[in-house]
């Protein structure tokens, strides 16, 4: 009898929390494949290992029980897809908790915000196929054990990267597709994508000007558009002359299509890399607005803005951390 696959969420906030909840739920009562979490200690982990995971959103009210939740990577299966959702920051310092599940086969699953990450994932796992995606979602974490997602219309894009996986084999991309079909089957709106590098971009263009704006300022989006929309263009319109030096798009109206993604948003919504400067907390500021600032500066493409508030939010954290 062959064993049981192994699904492994590591990161249980909005998005780990949604997506490793609904694999849980789908293969609860599985005996040929298991969804496994692998938590931070505390309360959050101690709930959902005693009473399960709680999800909500508009049509979705259940609580879901995993195979198996802890945070000791040597207690959880060994991996054959393993679904990377904790912050930017913590990536490569996670992928290093998880080397005792990891194998040359586990497929990984980054879901983080950032260019700069799949790079850094496939630099530290290069014989793995390395499958980035992009989530957009609006949820928190609200209590521990409790995920609420806002909408029902959240999707998650993932798939292969030509500077990622050059050469994709067959049996790779067959099990690119044998997971996109286990999540369309738990309830996931998902898309696959032969080279997701495009859809990296697209939602890079959307964040970070965003994630700069609300921080800087301190106010949700609408207040940003409404109070400050020339600074928030000029920030797109760096970020986009970013993209036409790098080869990345050629779009001339490209700063328009990323500022009208940007007014998809709710209008009282901030980013997490705001929050997370409020609270006291890490934050993404490297990943979502000091890599523009590098690129910037390495490929000769001014970025005056984003310098100002860049360096302002460093200030900003230091001095509070004081």
């Amino acid at each position: 009898m062959s064993q049981p696959m192994h699904i492994v969420v590591s990161g249980l906030g909005a998005i780990g929390g949604y997506y490793g909840g609904m694999l849980a739920a789908y293969t609860e009562q599985m005996q040929a494949l298991h969804t496994s979490f692998f938590m931070r200690p505390g309360e959050h982990l101690e709930q959902v290992k005693s009473q399960g995971l709680h999800i909500s959103s508009p049509t979705i009210d259940s609580t879901v029980h995993p195979y198996r939740v802890s945070s000791v990577a040597s207690e959880l299966p060994t991996a054959d897809v393993l679904f990377l959702a904790t912050k930017s920051y913590d990536a490569l310092e996670n992928i290093e908790q998880l080397r005792p599940i990891i194998t040359p086969s586990t497929a990984i699953v980054p879901l983080h915000n950032g260019l700069d990450v799949p790079p850094a994932i496939h630099q530290a796992l290069p014989d793995n196929l390395i499958l980035p995606g992009v989530c957009h979602i609006t949820g928190r974490r609200t209590d521990p054990g409790e995920i609420v997602v806002r909408s029902d219309s959240n999707v998650l894009k993932f798939g292969a990267s030509e500077a990622l996986n050059s050469r994709i084999s067959m049996a790779e991309w067959a099990t690119a597709e044998w997971l996109y079909t286990l999540m369309q089957a738990a309830g996931i709106k998902c898309r696959l994508y032969r080279e997701m590098a495009p859809y990296l971009r697209e939602k890079f263009l959307m964040l970070s000007p965003s994630a700069a704006a609300t921080a800087y300022f301190d106010m949700p989006i609408g207040r940003v558009q409404d109070e400050h929309n020339e600074e928030f263009r000029a920030l797109m319109s760096e970020l986009a002359s970013l993209y036409r030096v790098a080869g990345w798009e050629q779009d001339l109206f490209l700063e328009e299509k990323g500022y009208r993604a940007v007014e998809k948003m709710p209008r009282e919504a901030t980013t997490s890399m705001h929050s997370d400067i409020l609270a006291g907390h890490r934050s993404e500021l490297e990943s979502l607005v000091g890599y523009v600032v590098r690129e910037g500066q390495r490929l000769g493409v001014p970025t005056p803005l984003y310098r100002k508030m860049y360096h302002a939010l460093l200030e900003r954290i230091a001095s509070a951390s004081i």
